[in-house]
């Protein structure tokens, strides 16, 4: 019996398409004439790996992050697609070593067509380059995270997976020392050369971090976010929250409220 995909296939496939080679030439020379290079693998790998590393800082200032260079080659006659392909080319790139360096494959995935699907929907370069950029630091800062996570102890492993399950309760230090199965002092100096914050302030940003949300994606009251996350009282939320961010719950939702979902 004849092999089904043998009778589908081209006949020659291995030959070269001798109109493709003619472009490609052509191509070749306009790019020598006009003195452009494209960068080189090396240099693609290596800002690759430097977002997948989560040095974030290097990203902002990495020459590879010049999505519009001229010396990245030409893939549209038309400057804006054209600055489109290079930023998709990179994120999809990005997305794929980010993964190979620990990123959960839904998260990276999905951040990816989150950014890509902004970029087919801008119609200026300045806004491309701006999504560009906001992609590639995005990455990078979520990679430092995945990669200080995973050189945390398990005892602050352990902790932050507590405080992060237990947000709606009060929570003390000396609650998730306990859980942990470490003395409170011994367990706060850990936790702080760890996490470079106490034990104390990492409950409080993750409270406030989720009240922003709430804010921003829910109806609930401002009252009904402090008895669930279990502030003592609505003064001392709107307290803690101005602390932590510079502003009241009630001027955070009014400039925040679900803004990202209106066009």
């Amino acid at each position: 019996m004849n092999d089904q995909n043998s009778t589908t296939r081209p006949k020659n496939d291995t030959i070269p398409d001798p109109s493709v080679n003619k472009s490609m030439m052509l191509q070749r020379f306009m790019q020598s004439e006009h003195n452009i290079e494209h960068p080189t693998y090396d240099s693609e790998l290596s800002f690759y790996h430097l977002v997948s590393s989560g040095n974030f800082e290097a990203v902002k200032h990495y020459d590879y992050l010049d999505v519009d260079a001229v010396e990245r080659g030409i893939l549209s006659d038309n400057p804006l697609q054209n600055l489109k392909y290079h930023a998709v080319v990179t994120i999809a790139m990005i997305c794929r070593f980010c993964i190979e360096d620990g990123m959960e494959e839904s998260i990276s995935y999905n951040l990816s067509d989150y950014y890509i699907k902004r970029l087919d929907n801008a119609s200026d370069q300045r806004t491309i380059r701006e999504i560009y950029y906001k992609a590639c630091v995005d990455y990078a800062e979520r990679m430092s995270r995945i990669q200080k996570y995973k050189s945390m102890s398990i005892y602050c492993v352990k902790a932050v997976d507590y405080v992060n399950n237990h947000l709606h309760e009060r929570i003390q230090a000396a609650d998730v020392a306990a859980y942990v199965g470490l003395e409170r002092a011994y367990f706060s100096r850990l936790f702080h050369k760890e996490m470079e914050v106490t034990p104390s302030q990492y409950i409080r940003d993750k409270k406030i971090q989720t009240a922003k949300s709430m804010l921003m994606y829910s109806d609930y009251s401002c009252s009904e976010i402090s008895q669930y996350l279990a502030f003592s009282d609505g003064s001392h939320f709107a307290l803690t929250f101005r602390k932590v961010t510079g502003e009241t719950p009630d001027n955070f939702r009014k400039k925040n409220y679900r803004k990202h979902w209106t066009r």
